[in-house]
């Protein structure tokens, strides 16, 4: 039986997008969003079922994108708590459960790896070492893990069906994010000074068990962009000395990695990386998108990487949270301005908040059509 053929709106849809990455002309801007919780909200779905029940999620978030049809894409068909929690090497806490109703989920960052388990990664290897933590110190079930496997490929294929595309389908989070999150920032910046080499032992053993799953995922999904997960490693947290020994050596690795399965990097960097922008004149052009959340200045992304690098951004999520549709639509229209009209895709910045304003959101994408 052959596979179904996708509905000319995905087609026209995609190859704006694709058109953005490589800095080629568009007919309009495109304008991407990350539903997720607005999703749930909007749909008035319990965040308590839409964190566990992940076809539910997905429904809601494709009759989100039907009810604002501007939408090029959403960034994932779906978030899953748990492959999220397995990924940052921590618990996910759920509304309804640990949390009260209507919360928003919360990846619990507290110091579950201790110092002694460098020495246990590297004397058992990642897989071994990896697979007790999750069952013991996460308490994640096989069950659980391939239920969510499982329910991404189905809302994908939704997805699919329903003409939307997902900007990616596999989510990469480098070592040194899972790292410091189960260690806790604290003790992680502090092992960063007392243990640099043994912890970049650990890094580079890990990156390497990451990196060949990564291209694994690529090659059989053949995702539109690879989602790339920074925060903790960037210029706001790290001086010049450990950004250049533990940071920049990673994005280059994981960009080469990326392009070379055929797909492109969606570098998802939060906070600020004002100060190492021009680094990443280095990397191939046209070949990468820079998807920032409102702490870099995307007017100095534009100076730098202008005819380089794909920007995207940067709608403010307290604007769209506690702003009006006019300063919306003001502030959409210079961003267009200033950083189009090649190379650039219009969304909120990181993603959008579960209390924005649905007319807020309308308004955001009025402005690609003006």
């Amino acid at each position: 039986m052959n596979p179904p053929s996708p509905l000319p709106i995905f087609l026209e849809r995609t190859a704006r997008l694709q058109k953005a990455i490589a800095l080629q002309p568009v007919d309009r801007i495109p304008v991407t969003a990350w539903l997720d919780s607005f999703a749930a909200t909007y749909r008035k779905v319990p965040m308590s079922v839409f964190t566990t029940d992940l076809l539910a999620a997905n429904r809601a978030m494709i009759e989100t994108v039907q009810a604002f049809p501007t939408l090029d894409a959403i960034e994932t068909a779906v978030t899953p708590p748990v492959l999220m929690g397995i990924s940052f090497l921590s618990r996910v806490k759920l509304p309804g459960r640990e949390l009260p109703e209507g919360s928003l989920y919360q990846v619990e960052e507290i110091e579950r790896m201790s110092l002694e388990d460098y020495d246990r990664i590297l004397e058992q290897g990642w897989p071994a070492w990896n697979q007790d933590y999750i069952a013991r110190r996460l308490g994640y079930t096989e069950a659980e893990i391939g239920s969510s496997i499982q329910a991404c490929g189905m809302a994908g294929q939704r997805l699919f069906e329903a003409g939307i595309p997902a900007l990616t389908s596999v989510n990469y989070v480098p070592p040194i994010e899972s790292i410091a999150a189960a260690r806790s920032i604290g003790r992680f910046m502090t092992d960063l000074h007392r243990v640099p080499d043994k912890l970049e032992a650990v890094l580079d053993h890990m990156e390497g068990f990451y990196l060949e799953m990564l291209k694994g995922m690529i090659r059989q999904t053949r995702p539109m962009t690879v989602f790339v997960g920074m925060s903790r490693g960037s210029s706001e947290f790290f001086s010049p000395r450990l950004f250049n020994r533990f940071t920049w050596p990673t994005v280059v690795r994981t960009v080469e990695t990326i392009l070379d399965a055929g797909s492109v990097p969606n570098l998802h960097f939060d906070a600020n990386w004002d100060r190492d922008i021009s680094r990443f004149k280095d990397l191939p052009k046209g070949k990468c998108i820079w998807a920032c959340d409102h702490a870099t200045d995307i007017r100095k992304l534009k100076a730098e990487l202008d005819g380089h690098m794909c920007i995207k951004g940067d709608v403010p999520a307290a604007m769209l949270s506690v702003g009006n549709p006019d300063e919306v639509y003001a502030y959409c229209r210079k961003l267009i301005q200033d950083i189009g009209p090649t190379g650039f895709i219009l969304s909120p910045g990181c993603t959008t908040p579960m209390n924005c304003k649905p007319e807020n959101f309308k308004a955001m994408l009025a402005a690609v059509d003006a």
